[in-house]
């Protein structure tokens, strides 16, 4: 591989690499040590056991790459695996396994591992170039296998790497101030639209049942000397939720459903929040945005009790989508290790997806964004227009029009 640059490290930080350099079976105990000093340091190694680490500096070896070497190209049968100590690397994608047309989908940083493909020899899902000078740590297939049969529950993090260190440059990924700005045109538009009828019933059989078995959660309160008229909490209102049917597993499944009436305009965070968060944050119903708003009769507190398992079953059913959109619309620097981890499930039933790998994919979770277009018609760019943006379709079609001719993607 391409040695470069090694002049530039100081003699305290190229001692590690001379050790690395050396066949596994002549480093001393010392150039262990040494090794061993440097990869702590490392996010994909930072929860490793310290025998495990210490079998890494054993058999692992030192690469560094210039600018735009590619390391392995999709299709081929992988013999290494690797990780980043420094740098970073496009991952570039073809549908057609021509390197020609392949499209980068993501950038590994510092920290990231990938190339665990050769578990079980299938072919690389991608090819892999380097954004600039990187440095890489190299294990190879029988020492790797050998190190996850023994250590493969600690390892299991090196194939589920949402470290945040995934990179984006600006001309792949709108930056915050782009991100921020189009959520709150998502907003501005959401609070205009007319909620459906089914669920505008939904937040009504709600209301009523709360009013009937919890009446002290719809109340005036007070924050930082203002007071927020007949409004909920939000953790109230997962606790409530969980407490009335068996079809509510989780609080993030209960998070989901309030996130469909939020999305309708249903209910409502008194300022106007995007998403429905399971903390102290104040929510209203539409019903209680009215001033005296009145409360149910007793005809329609018996027919809300009545309604309410089946209003709560339709919202679980609902309330994934809604729960997607909702962490999507988060800008790649706020999501949670549990945001992360459902988008990636949700990836996995993704056909387009399913030649990627499982780093990819985790990858992936990191910096997708949420875009939705209700108007038919609506133009995404031209043909001859620089490119932006790489899309997945979750819901809906488009048309695809090439000097006059249509095809229509699902």
């Amino acid at each position: 591989m391409v040695a470069a640059h090694t002049s530039s490290h100081s003699s305290e930080s190229a001692e590690w690499i001379i050790c690395l350099d050396k066949r596994p079976a002549e480093r001393s105990g010392e150039d262990v040590d040494i090794i061993l000093a440097r990869l702590k340091n490392v996010k994909a190694f930072e929860r490793f056991h310290p025998s495990l680490l210490q079998q890494i500096c054993l058999c692992g070896f030192y690469e560094c790459l210039e600018k735009g070497i590619t390391l392995y190209r999709q299709g081929d049968i992988g013999t290494s695996w690797y990780a980043v100590l420094s740098g970073s690397l496009d991952v570039k994608v073809s549908e057609t396994s021509s390197y020609q047309d392949a499209v980068t989908i993501c950038s590994l940083g510092t920290g990231t591992a990938f190339g665990e493909s050769i578990l079980d020899n299938t072919p690389r899902h991608a090819t892999i170039v380097t954004r600039e000078f990187s440095e890489l740590l190299r294990i190879e297939q029988r020492e790797f296998r050998s190190l996850w049969e023994k250590y493969h529950h600690c390892m299991a993090g090196l194939l589920a790497p949402p470290y945040g260190v995934m990179e984006s440059s600006a001309d792949r990924m709108p930056d915050k101030e782009n991100i921020s700005n189009n959520s709150f045109v998502s907003v501005s538009k959401h609070q205009n639209k007319v909620p459906s009828e089914k669920l505008l019933r939904a937040g009504k059989v709600l209301r009523n049942a709360i009013l009937s078995r919890a009446p002290h959660m719809i109340r005036d309160r007070k924050y930082h000397l203002k007071t927020y008229r007949q409004c909920c909490v939000g953790t109230e209102l997962v606790d409530w939720q969980m407490q009335q049917s068996s079809c509510v597993h989780s609080r993030v499944q209960a998070v989901g459903m309030w996130q469909v009436l939020l999305e309708e305009g249903v209910l409502n965070h008194v300022d106007h929040e995007l998403s429905f968060q399971d903390k102290y944050l104040f929510y209203r119903f539409l019903d209680d945005e009215q001033e005296d708003a009145p409360l149910p009769s007793e005809e329609e507190r018996k027919e809300s009790q009545e309604e309410l398992q089946d209003t709560l079953l339709l919202l679980s059913q609902i309330g994934p989508d809604a729960h997607m959109r909702m962490i999507l619309k988060k800008h790649p620097s706020e999501r949670t290790a549990d945001d992360l981890e459902i988008i990636y499930e949700e990836l996995l039933h993704i056909k387009a997806l399913s030649h990627l790998s499982t780093t990819v994919k985790r990858e992936l979770a990191g910096v997708l964004i949420f875009e939705s277009h209700t108007k038919a018609g609506t133009v995404l760019f031209n043909q001859g227009e620089e490119g932006t943006s790489w899309y997945i379709i979750l819901k809906g079609s488009v048309n695809v029009v090439i000097y006059g001719k249509v095809a229509l993607l699902m």
